[in-house]
């Protein structure tokens, strides 16, 4: 990892790995196959979905001279991602004799898999992601069924054990996603190949596969960027139980065995349970009484979600459009972070005529059909699930604890001495990496330069000479709030050096945790002799907290200078290093 003891007069790149820079959002993908696969060009670039993409596609069937030949004429297009799209039977020559009955060995099946893999690998060290689709037995080929699946000859065996060390020798690379084409062709209701457009011009794939491969495309990038959504709000009536429990009576409502119905809103709740197991909260929205709507949740027998599944609920007879702007302000997320399943759809287009920023799908007309309906959203994508996901419904249910304990205290700094806080700050390390880059591109609020980088290439950047990067875990009496901080920092001159990064999820403000990482990291530029910090902020609509703290800490506003002098760390803050 590299410090600030030597300076650097070079602006930070804003993306790395090959990537270019931009202050467009509009990513260029390279789309790479063996067969034609120009028909996703359309899809999508004029998909509405964040985020835009420019697709541009290399001359099919030469997929190796791609990936091998930096100066291929394909790579002049600049792209930021990758996507290899490739067949058994044409990027594998064994597979194909497989097919034919020839004689063959797993080992040369596996030989290719590798020689394959290490172009991919390649590929990932120009551009900032790879995506790649896994193979998959064609829907139109049938095989000798009851040898498909034989160890070390059968075709469905060998094309398994294809696609394990293919994902074997990627995992060590961050930014290479392996893409289930298998999950593709089977979610289908129609071909997911078609043959007369292969023989006519070389195009594999029908035009549902390649739309569903486009919206799983983004859905993917999204999660890589930070994009998806990070709140679930449910109606309770019809929703998630079957019934009016006010007016049918609890012992009425729809939930759970023996009943068919009821069986159908318990899966939907066990749906509900994993993305909230995952690190997606869930929320409650209802026209109810409180207590009785909540007695339900805590009692019925057949509820899978209690209320300590929930991070927060609205069960009045307000306006649904009111309690939304409710939870989003006592939750600190804007708008676009929430997702609402509701029944009604008088209230579902009320809450999209006043809120279009968040995501109001309609339920499927039948129950049955509720749980693989909320299982097949694409607007929960994340590129990785790490300890704070896991623990995330937790961590917001401790912070509540520490809002009702502020109200009972008497004032600020007694609460935040009675709270004992501790931060934990160390240097930007492989293992903290994943979660830094989630850190970098799902945060908005608390986001000075409101930098999106892929993983590869934040620790590249933090790698260069004059760059550091320090991540910081803060917890409490309360419990873990887990990684929430990122700063990096740029050395400019010898006395110079540049808050590039300031990063802080929404869960830690409030308690002047920030004031404790800027402090921190500028205790840090000093010790390396600097004694001038500035701190640029890129202003968007959605980082006005970030901006407001730094403006407090400028001494000069014209060139966004911080105060040294007076920023330190608040006692009530206990600071360790790691």
């Amino acid at each position: 990892m590299s410090s600030l003891t030597e300076p650097v007069s070079t602006e930070p790149k804003q993306d790395g790995g090959g990537s270019k820079a931009s202050k467009s959002s509009e990513k260029t993908l390279l789309l790479v196959g063996d067969t034609l696969v120009d028909p996703l060009i359309r899809l999508l670039e004029t998909s509405p979905d964040e985020p835009k993409i420019r697709a541009v596609a290399a001359p099919y069937s030469q997929v190796h001279q791609v990936l091998v030949d930096s100066e291929h004429a394909a790579w002049r297009t600049n792209p930021d991602y990758v996507l290899i799209w490739t067949t058994p039977t044409l990027t594998l020559p064994a597979f194909q004799r497989v097919i034919q009955f020839q004689s063959i060995s797993l080992e040369i099946v596996l030989e290719e898999v590798e020689q394959f893999a290490e172009l991919v690998i390649q590929c990932s060290h120009k551009v900032g992601l790879v995506l790649v689709t896994t193979w998959a037995i064609p829907s139109y080929l049938r095989w000798i069924q009851s040898l498909s699946w034989k160890h070390h000859y059968g075709l469905a065996n060998l094309l398994a054990r294809a696609n394990l060390l293919l994902a074997e020798k990627c995992a060590p690379y961050s930014n290479i996603i392996l893409l289930d084409m298998a999950y593709w062709q089977i979610s289908l209701s129609s071909p997911a190949y078609d043959l007369r457009m292969y023989a006519l011009g070389k195009i594999l794939y029908s035009y549902p596969l390649f739309a569903k491969a486009a919206a799983e495309i983004k859905a993917v990038i999204r999660g890589v960027l930070g994009l998806g959504k990070k709140v679930l709000v449910c109606d309770l009536d019809n929703t998630l139980w079957g019934g009016v429990a006010a007016d049918d009576g609890v012992e009425s409502i729809k939930l759970g065995s023996p009943d068919p119905l009821g069986e159908c809103y318990r899966d939907f709740q066990l749906a509900l349970k994993s993305l909230k197991s995952r690190g997606v909260l869930l929320a409650v929205m209802s026209k109810n009484n409180e207590e009785f709507a909540l007695s339900v949740i805590d009692n019925h027998p057949g509820m899978v979600l209690r209320r300590e599944d929930f991070v927060c609920w609205r069960i009045n007879w307000n306006n649904k459009v009111e309690n939304l702007f409710s939870m989003a302000e006592e939750l600190n997320l804007g708008l676009e972070a929430f997702v609402v399943l509701d029944d009604s759809p008088q209230e579902r287009d009320q809450i999209r005529h006043f809120m279009p920023q968040v995501y109001v799908p309609d339920l499927p007309a039948s129950p049955a059909d509720y749980m693989p309906f909320v299982s097949s959203l694409q607007c929960f994508e994340t590129a990785n699930i790490n300890k704070e996901d896991l623990e995330r419904t937790a961590m917001y249910h401790a912070d509540r604890d520490r809002k009702l304990l502020q109200k009972m205290t008497g004032g600020i700094e007694e609460w935040l001495n009675s709270l004992g806080i501790c931060v934990k700050a160390g240097v930007l390390k492989r293992e903290s990496l994943p979660r830094a880059a989630q850190l970098l591109n799902k945060t908005n609020q608390f986001n000075l330069s409101v930098r999106r980088m892929e993983e590869q290439a934040l620790w590249d950047w933090a790698c260069q000479r004059g760059n550091a990067a320090y991540v910081f875990q803060v917890g409490d009496r309360f419990g873990d709030l887990g990684l929430v901080g990122l700063v990096s920092l740029s050395r400019l001159s010898p006395r110079q050096a540049r808050i590039v990064d300031f990063v802080m999820s929404c869960r830690a403000m409030g308690k002047r945790v920030e004031e404790a990482l800027l402090g921190y990291a500028v205790d840090k530029a000093r010790q390396m002799g600097v004694d001038s910090v500035v701190a640029p902020a890129s202003q968007t609509a959605r980082n006005g907290p970030a901006v407001e703290f730094f403006s407090n800490k400028y001494s000069n506003q014209d060139s966004a200078e911080i105060d040294v002098a007076q920023t330190g760390i608040p006692p009530a803050i206990r600071v360790e290093e790691t």
